[in-house]
């Protein structure tokens, strides 16, 4: 599995940082298979900042699909608020699959035959491509978009740059899959605002299945998606990653956050600013 992918080849990308896992980061990887089996094709996963969104949804789940799935033809294009995360990550993505632990194991099914940060091939027909919201990512046609944070939290206040942002993530990306029917689309992000993408997702019920993990549980909260995941805290307040993230760290992020900030990014329940007036 997934989880088990990054375990192994953890050292590659982190040789001096030691691997702290949590059901969080579990259940991520659990809807990410989902996806490549082909169990859902639309896929809204809600997650404080931290619990390694990127790292996980645009370097491990692609060189685990390339190699061993066996799926070195599919085709992967990621968006974010900026260009620098995409290529960030796609050059993480290039260490991975081009070291000697990755190629001992998978290095007969695909070669790597374009190396770049914005867009990485293989002798498979398979990519990796990184782009932007509106930037030049929008004649590129995918298996897999990816779509991570695309808000920036600077912005998240300005109505037009929202307006803009949905606008494109419903008549343009949404628009860039090979085939209708089995490409999929992931998005994983913090909440923002009330009306980012997330917001219009949810309000106009679009068939996505959806993870909603806050920081602290909240009892009544909890949301049951298409392959029957629930949150498995049962205790008000309880942390969603201890492990990582103890509470005498949440406890000062949050008091530097701001309550505004703390519900929206940890709790994934923005409220506009007027409302505390």
């Amino acid at each position: 599995g997934l989880l088990a992918f990054i375990r192994y080849f953890w050292d590659v990308l982190e040789p001096e940082t030691k691997l702290v896992e949590g059901w969080a980061m579990d259940t991520i990887c659990q809807h990410l298979e989902a996806v490549t089996l082909g169990k859902i094709t639309r896929l809204l996963i809600n997650v404080p900042p931290g619990f390694m969104k990127s790292l996980i949804t645009n370097v491990w789940w692609p060189a685990w699909e390339w190699g061993p799935m066996n799926m070195p033809h599919i085709r992967h294009v990621s968006f974010s608020y900026s260009s620098g995360l995409t290529m960030r990550d796609n050059v993480k993505f290039r260490t991975l699959v081009s070291s000697e632990k990755y190629r001992a194991l998978w290095g007969d099914r695909f070669e790597v035959e374009k190396e770049g940060e914005i867009r990485i091939t293989n002798n498979k027909q398979g990519f990796k491509f990184a782009s932007s919201v509106g930037g030049i990512g929008t004649g590129e046609r995918g298996d897999r978009i990816v779509l991570d944070d695309p808000h920036s939290v600077t912005q998240s206040e300005s109505d037009i740059v929202r307006a803009q942002t949905i606008r494109w993530f419903r008549e343009t990306m949404s628009n860039r899959l090979n085939d209708l029917e089995r490409s999929t689309i992931t998005i994983i992000m913090q909440r923002v605002h009330q009306g980012d993408v997330s917001g219009e997702i949810l309000e106009q019920g679009m068939p996505y299945c959806h993870v909603m993990i806050p920081m602290r549980f909240e009892t009544g909260r909890e949301v049951v998606n298409t392959l029957g995941w629930i949150d498995p805290r049962t205790e008000d307040g309880e942390l969603a990653w201890p492990e990582r993230f103890t509470p005498v760290a949440v406890d000062e992020m949050e008091a530097t956050m701001g309550s505004w900030a703390t519900a929206a990014q940890h709790q994934q329940r923005p409220a506009p600013r007027g409302g505390g007036i």
